[in-house]
């Protein structure tokens, strides 16, 4: 039994590689595959038949050889016959979207709801379904087969990722969130951390060697993610970590988690625009009125990013300010985590190299020197639909999973 649960396991290993390679190449044949991959050319035949059977990869049309005999067929992703969905809450409620095999977004629905309504347990549920089933729904095509549906969720999980510990951001405690929605859906359903998702998809972009990589989500409220050697650093409970309830102010204001002076207190999206708007007054020949075009809901982070590049006063002084703390905030993760890189992500990001150089210099006053010259401090390079992107990489590595397995 042993030699058998072996031999299956070598069997999806190489299968994954197998698929990975033809995903991230485009295009490749069979003879490269097994140059690559140092398996015999009769075990990649016997996988890629499997591949080709389960819809998952298609032969193409003839590739030149530049050498003699005849021209191999290479293999692709079958785009027209997989998809998958990642789902995240955002600053104008829930957006889904549709992404192929190769990752590529297609179609995104948002449902436009607030923080208020969806802290109800049973709206947040119905909303979620409703925007499942119009963006299966929004698929015409009946052939084309649903892998797995992932969601994001700016908050504590529990270890089995099915229930919402706390969210601060959404307002909620003990939910039930998985449970639920796998009743009325018959797809795969994963749940998992938004910070976590957005930090496997942003990972892939930066070339990182030794040392931990730490991602700063940045939103409405601030989440963090430590990866190691391609692993989320978890807690003895199976639970992820909440930097952003690490407190800068012992003495400050009081956090829904139950804390003083918390980091995502000091450093969000939602502190940033409540701190503009409550000094607007102070400067009346401020650039943001003009920016906003009289519609104060249309104060956010490009706005205040723009204000920001004309030299206006107060976004200055409040970017500035909210920065400062960030390089604070950021000098303890260093000093914890000894990281190779530190990203800021979210919409946070957006206020840019301003914002990045001012959390610089705050950084360089603070940290030991030892540990500043091992790390990069840089700022994201996706912030659109990051959090569903990492959604889609891990709702098809599961459903891939659940096809090798079969």
């Amino acid at each position: 039994m042993i030699k058998i649960a072996n031999q299956q396991q070598i069997k999806q290993t190489n299968t994954k590689t197998i698929f990975q390679l033809i995903q991230t190449s485009g295009r490749i044949s069979r003879a490269k595959l097994s140059k690559l991959t140092h398996l015999s050319p009769t075990t990649i035949s016997t996988i890629v038949e499997e591949l080709i059977q389960k819809g998952l990869v298609v032969e193409s049309s003839l590739m030149d050889n530049p050498g003699a005999g005849r021209k191999a067929i290479t293999l692709e992703l079958n785009n027209a016959g997989k998809y998958v969905i990642g789902m995240e809450f955002n600053a104008k409620g829930i957006s889904g979207t549709i992404f192929n095999l190769k990752a590529e977004p297609l179609i995104t629905i948002t449902h436009y709801s607030n923080r208020k309504k969806l802290a109800a347990e049973e709206e947040l549920h119905h909303t979620i379904l409703d925007l499942i089933r119009k963006l299966i729904d929004s698929v015409q095509d009946e052939s084309k087969e649903l892998l797995g549906i992932c969601i994001g969720v700016p908050g504590l999980l529990d270890g089995d990722k099915k229930s919402i510990l706390v969210s601060t951001p959404l307002d909620l405690t003990n939910v039930d969130i998985y449970n639920k929605l796998s009743e009325s859906v018959p797809y795969p359903i994963l749940i998992e951390n938004e910070t976590m998702l957005a930090a496997a998809y942003e990972k892939e972009r930066f070339e990182t060697t030794a040392g931990p990589f730490v991602y700063l989500s940045i939103n409405n409220g601030l989440g963090a993610c430590v990866m190691h050697h391609n692993e989320y650093l978890q807690g003895a409970n199976g639970v992820g970590l909440e930097i952003g309830h690490m407190s800068l102010d012992v003495n400050g204001e009081q956090c829904p988690c139950g804390n003083n002076g918390c980091f995502e207190l000091a450093v969000s999206t939602q502190a940033l625009i409540h701190t503009v708007q409550a000094k607007l007054g102070e400067f009346p020949g401020s650039i943001i009125q003009e920016l906003m075009g009289g519609d104060p809901n249309r104060l956010n982070e490009s706005v205040l990013a723009e204000a920001v590049r004309l030299r206006d006063t107060l976004a200055m002084q409040v970017v500035g300010s909210m920065s400062k703390s960030l390089g604070q905030g950021i000098v303890n993760v260093i000093n914890i985590f000894n990281p190779e890189i530190v990203v800021i992500g979210g919409r946070f990001s957006l206020l840019g190299e301003f914002m990045l150089n001012t959390v610089l210099e705050e950084v360089r006053r603070r940290m030991l020197q030892p540990f500043l010259q091992s790390c990069k401090i840089v700022l994201s390079r996706h912030t659109e639909n990051a959090i569903s992107r990492g959604g889609s990489i891990l709702a098809l590595t599961k459903g891939l999973e659940h096809q090798f397995n079969g």
